[in-house]
C-alpha cells in the first residue's frame, strides 16, 4: 500500500496521521508537487556530495517544471532573455537495441550517451548522428515506471524568501501519451537537460516540445565562465579577507579563474558552497550580497560542482585496500576456523570515518595492532590444532620439592627417605583427559624377606604397589593410567617396612623426584577445528610434503578467499617441514603454517586485484571471488561460505538473478544479524551509548543504568531486525506503531503487563510513539546528561533520516550556554530563539530546531512529560518547507511522507557501508537507481539489497592509471 497525494474515486482508508492510503500508487504531475523519483537527475551534494535538498528547494515553475532563478549573470548586468526560436532543434527518435524501446531525442544530443528509460532495460544507448525515419507502428510500448514519486509538502507558505536553492527535483511534464524526462539541476538553476525520454504507445507520436521546454533544454548545455558568471561576486564580496598569503583561513580566492580550477579543489569549494548557501558567508558584519545573487551564485557552483551525466557510464569509483576491523577479525576466525572466542577483544579501536567503521581510507595499522595481531594468532593456532606439545604436560619435581607426610627424612643423593610408614605427595594440573605416565625415581635399603615396596596413589584410589629392587642407587619406575582434566594429588608411599635390630637390618624407601607427562598421544575426540585444518597426516602411504599441501592448500584457499598458486602452497608448506625438521610434530608444523596464514596481508586485507590501465577512467569488473567477499562482508562482516565459494568458482555469482538469490539467502541465515549491530549501531549512533559523550546523569535522571542502557539499545536492534528479517517496507522505520521491550523499559514508556526480562513485541497505541525517531536510545543519545537538546535532535533527524547534513557552526558563534546564563529563568525554546537571533546561528537553527522542539515531550532519557519543569511545553514546529505540526506524532508523519528522501538517505548510508568508502558525487546516478528499483520493490528492506549489490560500484573498480 502506497500513499497518494491526491484523491480520486479509488476507495481508500484514513491512516493515523489523517492521510489517505490508496490502493494504486499512481502518478502526480508536477502540479501536484510531487517528484519523480526515477528521473535522472543530473545533481547531488552533501559532505560526501550528496543531498536531497528538501528543505531548501525554490517552489518549481508550473509550466516547465524548473526553478524559478534566472541564468547566472555579472551584478548590475540586465537579464536576458532567452530567444527560444534559436534553441529548436530537429527531433528524433531512436530505438533502443536491446529492449526495442523508442527514446525521443533532437539532434542536438548526437554523439552522446544515455540510458533507456525502459525501467526493465536501463541499457546505455549512444544517440547516432544522423537517423532514418523509425516506423513507430509495430514497435512494443516501453512500459511506464511504476514507481511512486516523492510527496512534496501539504503545507506551504506564499512565499519562502530565506530558503536557498539547493536541489531541482527532476520534474515530469504529463503528455496523453508518454513523458518527458528532465535531468534538472541539484540548485533550483533552471539549468535543464541533455536528454528526453519518452515511452510511446504503438502508433502513437509524441508532439514535439513547446518552446519552453526547448529553452530550458538549451540553458542546460550553456558553458559555464567563471569570470563571466561568478568571478565579480567573489572579487566584490570575498577577496578582501580571502586573497593572498595572509588569506583568512589560509583560503586563498583569487587562485581560482576557471571552472577547471574549482573541480581540481572539489573537497574546498564544496565547503565554499555551503557558506554561501546557508548565509554564514560572507559573515553577518561584512556586505551582504541580494538574496537573488547568492541564490545564482550557489546553482552556478552546484552546477560546476556536482553535475552528472547519468546517461554516460557511470564511474565505480575506487575503494582503497582495507583490512579486517575488530568485528570482521572475530567473525572471520569463527568461520574459517570455528573457534569460539574473541581475539579482537582487546585490539585497538577502529577508526571511523563517513560514520563507519569499515572505510579502506582510515583503518590504519599501528605498530601496536601488528603486536595484537602476531599474539592473537599464536593463541589461535593453539586453540584450533590439537598438538602433543601444547597438550601435554612434562613436570618433573625434586623430591625437596615434594611435600612430607609420616616418617620421611633427608637422605642421600638429595632424596627423601622413609623408614616407616610415610609418603610424599605433590598436586599435578592436567590439561586434558587421557592417558598419563607416572615417573618415580627410587631407591631403598632392603632388608628382610622381601623387596621394598612403593604405592602409589592419585587422590584416594591406589593406582599400583611397585616393587624397588634396586640399592640406594636410584632407578626409574613408571606407570601408566587414566585420568580426567583437572588437579590431582598424586603420591608414593612406603607400606612395607621391616627392622630387626638383632641383625641391624632395616628397609626403607629413597624418592629422588617425580615426574608426570601426559595425555599420551592425540585424543580420540579432536574438535572440529583440528579435524578441518589436518585433514591429512604423513605415514606410510603418504609423505610429509603431501600432507601438508593438502592441508595448507584448504586452508589458504578459504583464509585468502580465492584461488591459490602452487608457488604460495609451497612457501607454507616450508613452514611445516622445518618446524618437523627442528624435532617437533607435524601438528605443530601446522600451527606455525597457520600462524603464518593469520599475519599475511592477504588475510587480513581484502585485497582486489588491480587491472592498470592507461586511461584513469577505465573500469573493470571485481571477479567472482572479490565479489563474494564483497557480498559476504556486506551482509555478515565476515568471509564467504561454501556456499559462495562454489558459485564463485563456477563463474556465475555476478549474474543478477544469482546475486539476488543469494541476498535473500545470506540474510535469512542468523550471521546477518551481523548487519543490524555493526550497521545500524554505527548509523543509527546507538554505539555512542556506551562512550562517555551519552552520560545522563542519575540524580537528575533515577531510572538511568547501564541495564536500562543495554535495553534501550536491545529495542533499537530488535525493531530494525523486525524490519531486515520480515522484509517490511523499511519506512516503518519512521512511523512503525510497534516496538520491542521487556519490564524494564516497559516501566520507562508507560506500558502495562510486561514482566521479566525477555523482550516481546508490543503495539504501540498511547498515540505518543512511533517509529525509531521516538525511541529511548534515539533520545538518550541526543539529549546532555542534564537536559534534552533540540538542536542535537533536530540534526540528528537531518542526517540520519532526511540526509541533510547542516555545515559546522562557525568558530566565532557563542554557545547556547552563554545564553542560559544570561537568560536563566527562560524555557529552553526562548533560550534558543535568542541564539539563533545570530544571523550566524540562524540560517542552520532554522532547519533543526523546529524538528527537535517536536520531540520536547520526551525528556533526557525518552520518558513522555508534559512539562519542563516548572515550564509548559510548545512542541509545535514549522518546517522551512512551510509544513506545520504539533507534537511527536504529527512531526512523525510529516517525515513519513518523506519516504523517498529517507530511501535516499538510508541507499547513501547503506552504500558507503557496502562499499566501504565514501561517496562521490559521480555515485549519484547510482543512488538514483537504486532508490528507483527500492520504490518499484514496495521499499522493501530486499530490495534494497539487491539494488546495491547489483549495482555498478559494488561490482565494479576503477582501475589505477599506468604511469607507462
Amino acid at each position: 500500500m502506497r500513499f497518494a497525494a491526491r484523491i480520486d474515486t479509488t476507495p481508500s482508508t484514513t491512516t493515523a496521521f489523517g492521510l489517505q492510503r490508496q490502493p494504486d500508487s499512481g502518478r502526480a504531475d508536477a502540479s501536484q508537487g510531487m517528484i519523480p523519483a526515477s528521473s535522472p537527475r543530473a545533481h547531488v551534494r552533501s559532505s560526501a556530495g550528496f543531498s536531497t535538498g528538501l528543505l531548501d528547494r525554490q517552489p518549481p515553475d508550473r509550466l516547465t517544471g524548473r526553478s524559478t532563478i534566472p541564468p547566472m549573470r555579472p551584478p548590475g548586468e540586465a537579464a536576458r532573455t532567452p530567444n527560444r526560436q534559436n534553441n529548436l532543434s530537429t527531433p528524433v527518435r531512436v530505438r533502443c537495441p536491446h529492449c526495442a524501446s523508442v527514446i525521443k531525442a533532437t539532434d542536438r544530443h548526437a554523439g552522446k550517451r544515455a540510458r533507456c528509460p525502459n525501467r526493465s532495460c536501463r541499457k546505455t544507448i549512444t544517440i547516432p548522428e544522423s537517423t532514418p525515419p523509425t516506423d513507430l507502428t509495430n514497435g512494443p510500448e516501453c512500459p511506464p515506471s511504476s514507481g511512486l514519486q516523492t510527496l512534496r509538502p501539504g503545507k506551504r507558505p506564499a512565499q519562502a524568501p530565506q530558503e536557498k536553492a539547493d536541489q531541482a527535483a527532476g520534474w515530469s511534464a504529463a503528455s496523453p501519451t508518454g513523458r518527458i524526462v528532465w535531468l534538472a539541476s541539484s540548485a533550483a538553476t533552471g539549468l535543464a537537460v541533455m536528454l528526453l525520454a519518452a515511452a510511446m504507445q504503438p502508433g502513437a507520436v509524441d508532439p514535439l516540445p513547446d518552446g519552453a521546454t526547448q529553452a530550458a533544454a538549451a540553458e542546460t548545455e550553456r558553458v559555464l565562465d567563471y569570470t563571466a558568471d561568478v568571478g565579480p561576486f567573489f572579487k566584490r564580496y570575498c577577496l578582501d579577507c580571502h586573497e593572498g598569503e595572509a588569506a583568512e583561513a589560509g583560503l586563498d580566492l583569487a587562485r581560482y579563474d576557471s571552472v577547471e580550477s574549482i573541480q581540481a579543489n572539489r573537497e574546498h569549494w564544496m565547503h565554499i558552497f555551503d557558506r554561501i548557501r546557508v548565509g554564514s558567508m560572507p559573515p553577518s558584519d561584512a556586505d551582504q550580497p541580494p538574496d537573488e545573487e547568492r541564490e545564482r551564485v550557489t546553482a552556478w557552483l552546484d552546477h560546476a560542482l556536482f553535475y552528472v551525466d547519468c546517461g554516460q557510464a557511470p564511474d565505480p569509483g575506487r575503494v582503497t585496500i582495507r583490512r579486517l576491523n575488530r568485528a570482521e577479525y572475530n567473525n572471520t576466525i569463527r568461520d574459517l576456523l570455528g573457534v569460539d572466542f574473541e581475539p579482537a577483544a582487546d585490539f585497538p579501536s577502529d577508526d571511523i570515518g563517513y560514520g563507519f567503521d569499515n572505510i579502506g581510507d582510515v583503518l590504519s595499522i599501528p605498530p601496536l595492532l601488528v603486536e595484537k595481531y602476531l599474539d592473537a594468532a599464536e593463541e589461535i593456532s593453539r586453540r584450533a590444532i590439537v598438538t602433543l606439545e601444547d597438550r601435554q604436560i612434562r613436570t618433573k619435581l625434586a623430591a625437596t620439592e615434594l611435600e612430607e607426610d609420616g616418617a620421611v627424612y633427608d637422605g642421600p643423593y638429595d632424596s627423601k627417605i622413609m623408614v616407616s610408614r610415610g609418603s610424599v605427595s605433590t598436586t599435578f594440573d592436567l590439561p586434558a583427559a587421557g592417558e598419563y605416565l607416572l615417573r618415580i625415581e627410587a631407591g631403598a635399603d632392603q632388608a628382610g624377606d622381601e623387596k621394598a615396596k612403593m604405592e602409589l596413589r592419585a587422590g584416594d584410589r591406589k593406582l599400583a604397589v611397585v616393587e624397588v629392587t634396586g640399592d640406594r642407587t636410584p632407578d626409574v619406575y613408571e606407570h601408566r593410567f587414566e585420568a580426567e582434566p583437572g588437579r590431582m594429588r598424586l603420591s608414593a608411599g612406603f607400606i612395607n617396612d621391616y627392622y630387626n635390630k638383632d641383625e641391624k637390618a632395616d628397609r626403607n624407601l629413597l624418592v629422588k623426584s617425580m615426574a608426570i607427562e601426559g595425555p599420551l598421544g592425540l585424543p580420540t575426540e579432536l574438535p572440529e577445528s583440528h579435524r578441518s585444518l589436518v585433514v591429512s597426516s604423513p605415514d606410510e602411504a603418504v609423505s610429509l610434503e603431501e600432507a601438508a599441501s593438502e592441508n595448507v592448500r584448504s586452508l589458504l584457499e578459504r583464509a585468502f578467499r580465492r584461488p591459490v598458486s602452487d608457488e604460495e602452497i609451497a612457501q607454507y608448506v616450508d613452514f611445516v617441514e622445518m618446524t618437523v625438521e627442528r624435532g617437533d610434530s607435524f601438528e605443530r608444523g601446522m600451527q606455525v603454517a597457520l600462524q603464518a596464514t593469520l599475519v599475511s596481508p592477504h588475510f587480513l586485507f581484502r585485497v582486489e586485484t588491480d587491472k592498470r590501465s592507461s586511461a584513469a577512467d577505465s573500469r573493470h569488473s571485481l571477479n567472482d571471488f572479490e565479489l563474494a567477499s564483497r557480498l559476504s562482508y556486506f551482509l555478515w562482516s565476515s568471509m564467504p561460505d561454501d556456499t559462495l565459494f562454489d558459485l564463485a568458482e563456477q563463474g556465475v555469482l555476478h549474474e543478477d538473478a544469482v546475486l539476488a538469490q543469494q541476498v535473500q539467502r545470506m540474510m535469512s541465515d542468523p550471521k546477518s544479524y551481523a548487519l543490524i549491530e555493526n550497521f545500524a549501531g554505527q548509523w543509527l549512533n546507538l554505539r555512542k551509548l556506551e562512550t562517555n559523550d551519552v552520560a545522563p546523569d542519575p540524580e537528575t535522571f533515577p531510572p538511568w543504568d547501564r541495564q536500562l542502557r543495554d535495553d534501550m539499545w536491545r529495542e533499537t536492534e530488535l525493531f530494525f531486525a523486525s524490519i531486515v528479517r520480515e522484509d517490511r517496507p523499511l519506512t516503518e522505520l519512521l512511523d512503525g506503531r510497534y516496538t520491542f521491550v521487556n519490564a524494564n523499559l516497559a516501566q520507562l514508556y508507560g506500558i502495562e503487563g510486561v514482566e521479566g526480562d525477555e523482550f516481546r513485541r508490543v503495539e504501540l497505541t498511547d498515540g505518543r510513539r512511533a517509529g525509531v525517531i521516538t525511541q529511548a536510545s534515539v533520545l538518550t543519545l541526543t539529549s546532555y546528561p542534564t537536559r534534552t537538546s533540540p538542536v542535537k535532535r533536530g540534526q540528528w533527524v537531518l542526517e540520519n533520516i532526511l540526509g541533510d547534513k547542516p555545515p559546522d557552526p562557525p568558530p566565532v558563534v557563542p554557545g547556547l550556554e552563554e545564553t542560559q546564563q544570561a537568560n536563566p529563568n527562560l524555557p529552553l525554546r526562548e533560550q534558543l530563539q535568542i541564539h539563533r537571533s545570530d544571523p550566524n546561528c540562524a540560517s542552520c537553527h532554522v532547519l533543526m530546531d523546529d524538528i527537535g522542539f517536536g520531540l520536547e515531550n520526551f525528556d533526557a532519557i525518552g520518558r513522555w512529560r508534559e512539562k519542563d519543569g516548572e515550564f509548559e511545553l510548545d512542541t509545535s514546529g514549522v518546517l522551512p518547507t512551510g509544513e506545520e505540526f504539533s507534537g511527536p506524532l504529527e512531526l512523525v508523519g510529516i517525515l513519513s511522507l518523506r519516504r523517498d528522501e529517507f530511501t535516499r538517505c538510508l541507499a547513501e548510508k547503506l552504500l558507503t557501508y557496502a562499499l566501504g568508502r565514501g561517496l562521490e558525487y559521480y555515485d549519484k546516478c547510482t543512488i538514483d537507481d537504486i532508490v528507483a528499483e527500492t520504490i518499484d520493490g514496495d521499499y522493501r528492506f530486499s530490495a534494497l539489497l539487491t539494488a546495491i549489490v547489483r549495482s555498478e560500484p559494488f561490482r565494479m573498480q576503477r582501475a589505477d592509471a599506468s604511469e607507462d
